[in-house]
């Protein structure tokens, strides 16, 4: 993922999402953003937040912006190699899992 881009990125993840999912992007008034914001048929948002770092760090605007939006699943995708927990609830994962996590709709 360390030569993607962000739009490249969210191609990729759209791509494989299922019939149904919803893509949008959120900024509040305050400036707080969401990358990929993904409305499931049921109304069940997942956050996505993309990051081109190796040693990725959650901005406070994605905090913010998911206390507003309250979405059940909040990912962080970047250019690693290994999926983790971070804290908040936030799972950090490399494109590849997204991808296949997002493809089969887990946690649906």
């Amino acid at each position: 993922m360390r030569r993607l881009t962000l739009r490249r990125v969210i191609e990729r993840l759209l791509g494989v999402a299922p019939a149904g999912v919803v893509p949008s992007f959120y900024r509040s008034g305050a400036g707080a953003e969401i990358d990929l914001l993904l409305t499931w048929p049921t109304g069940e948002h997942w956050a996505i937040e993309i990051k081109r770092s190796t040693a990725p760090k959650v901005e406070q605007g994605f905090h913010s912006a998911c206390a507003d939006i309250q979405p059940s699943r909040k990912w962080l995708v970047y250019p690693g190699a290994e999926a983790y927990p971070m804290r908040d609830g936030i799972e950090a994962m490399p494109l590849q899992v997204a991808m296949q996590t997002l493809a089969v709709g887990a946690g649906k």
